[in-house]
Parts: C-alpha cells; structure tokens; sequence
C-alpha cells in the first residue's frame, strides 16, 4: 500500500507524462502521411461524453465509438458494405441521437461525407425511429469474418441503454426519432454553408470546449488536451507551409534565431525580448532540451515589435531561459 507522499508524487508524476504524451502526438500535425485523427480520437472520446455534457447541457451517454451503417441504406447499393459514425451518443433528455465527426485539419471536411449523415439523419426521421440502425448492425456482424467485435459493440449498446436483450434495445433506439449532427473540428474549417443549427447541425470547435471537466475521473488531463486541440482551431495549410509569415499585413517577428543564439539572446535581454511558442504555457513545460535545441525560433522585442502578438504563443526571454536553464545538467 502506498504512503501518502508517494501516491501524491505518483499522481503528480501523470501530468507531465500526459502533456509530453500529447506534445509528441500533435507532432504528427506537420509529418505527412500521419493521421492525427486516428492517434488522438481514441485519447478525446476518454473525455467526450462529459466534454460534450458539459458544452450542450444535456445528459448524455456514449453508445459506442465506430459504429457501423449499411452504405445500402443510403445509397440503395444492395451490399454489406458499411461507413462508420465516429462516435453515436444518445441524448436521454430528448430522446435523440447524437451522430459525432471528428476532424483535425482545415483540409479533411468533405461534402460527401456530410451528405451520409444528412440521409442518415433524414432516414430516423422519415421513420421516426432509429431501431434500424439495430437490424443494420446485426447484418453487418453476420457478414463479418469479425462478428465477435460486432458481438462486443452490441454489449456496449445495451450497457449505455441500460437494458437486457435485444428486443429492448430495439424499443429504446425506437424511441429517437430524430438525430443531430455534430462536426468536432477546427474553427478555420467550418463551411461557409453549413447547415443550420435547427436542422440538427452543429459545429463545435476545439476552443469551444469546456475548460474543466470536473465531473470526470481524470480531471487533471483535461486541460492539457483542450489547449493542445484549441491550437487547431487557427492551423491552416499555409501556416503549415510557412506561408502566413504577416499578421495585419505586417511581419509579426523581428528574426528567426536557431536555440544556441536565442539561449545567449536570452540571457543578455531577458523581458526585453520575446520568443514564439505555440501555447507556450502546456507545450513548454512537456518539450525536452534535444526537442528545443533541434527548433528554430521566432525573436522579436517586447516593446516595439513587428506586427500583433498573441500572448498565448509568445513568452518572455527571462521566463524561456529559466525554464532551459532546469533542463540543463
């Protein structure tokens, strides 16, 4: 059994280990071909239900992450092909289905995709029902060479509905005779013509999150994880690409510096200058010292620099060296 002092420092220890576990995944956002999506998905649907709780008022439960639909249902193809919903809730207050879509970048919103849930949508209401998505999904499970997963996903469903057999299950997704559509992606990615909110479409951005979660078993990881997906919210492709060099048509920084120059920059101006670092406050304190000394910074001086400067993603040289200087031997 632990002593006090040692659960105290084992708890303490989750926190960096989480913020640098996170600083490491979110760097796949400028390495090609890697997927954010599919690296963080499973870490924010640990927190959706009580994010998602907290931002709608409304009480919620989690059905089941991935959850399967017959293409045929919407396209009339005849096969057992299915596209998946990245997470179904159900909404107890309505009752309602909640349809979740996740996307990281200003590049991945697909007009088809949306209109898959939109017949989606369209087809709980003309029914209003939803119990087919059950008879989908035992379809789906006896085509599959992989029915036992299929077998654990009907568990789920019948676990979150609080429920014994099928048959009830089918009379609770009976019940929902309507679903709402929620996009959870970047700010800078909404479509100019996205659907209205009274037609059960909704966007929520990284930013509009809820700071705490303090309803959750993890409380403490949760901040971390919103500032990290917040800084999504303005990351565009030409950011990516180093294109975005002037903020209100000016040059927001004075030079770039490689580490060793900005160390000793550091030293001589202290709160004279300032050092750009995305969300400085949650990423600096997960980097290692090989991690800074392999970046390249922007410097500019705290009175009098180039262009406008989010405090957020800027921090004084005095702090950015006393932060270095207890990483170093």
């Amino acid at each position: 059994m632990l002593n006090p002092s040692a659960a105290h420092s084992e708890f303490a220890s989750e926190a960096p280990f989480f913020g640098a576990l996170m600083q490491h995944l979110m760097q796949g956002t400028m390495i090609p071909k890697v997927q954010v999506e599919r690296s963080i998905g499973p870490i924010i649907g640990f927190f959706l239900e009580e994010a998602l709780k907290v931002k709608l008022g409304a009480n919620l439960v989690m059905l089941s992450p991935e959850f399967p639909i017959l293409k045929s249902r919407l396209a009339e193809q005849g096969n057992k092909q299915s596209t998946n919903i990245d997470w179904l809730m159900l909404n107890l207050d309505a009752p309602e289905l909640l349809l979740v879509e996740l996307k990281t970048t200003d590049t991945t919103f697909r007009e088809e995709q949306a209109q898959i849930y939109e017949k989606l949508q369209e087809a709980i209401a003309s029914r209003g029902s939803a119990a087919f998505l059950l008879d989908d999904l035992l379809e789906i499970r006896d085509a599959s060479q992989e029915s036992g997963k299929y077998g654990v996903m009907l568990n789920l469903l019948k676990a979150a509905c609080e429920v014994d057999s099928e048959v009830e299950l089918r009379e609770r997704l009976g019940q929902c005779k309507r679903a709402r559509v929620i996009y959870l992606a970047p700010k800078v990615s909404q479509p100019r013509n996205w659907r209205p909110t009274d037609q059960g479409w909704e966007w929520i951005s990284f930013g509009d999150l809820p700071l705490t979660l303090d309803g959750h078993n993890f409380p403490n990881q949760w901040p971390v994880l919103r500032e990290h997906l917040a800084a999504l919210d303005e990351d565009t492709r030409n950011k990516r690409n180093g294109e975005e060099m002037f903020v209100a048509g000016t040059k927001n920084y004075r030079e770039q510096l490689k580490f060793a120059p900005l160390l000793e920059r550091s030293r001589r101006e202290g709160a004279a200058m300032v050092v750009s670092l995305q969300n400085w406050r949650t990423v600096l304190p997960t980097m290692t010292l090989q991690q800074l000394e392999a970046k390249t910074f922007k410097y500019d001086l705290a009175d009098g620099g180039e262009g406008k400067k989010d405090p957020n993603n800027w921090i004084s040289g005095d702090q950015f060296l006393a932060h270095v200087l207890t990483l170093q031997p």
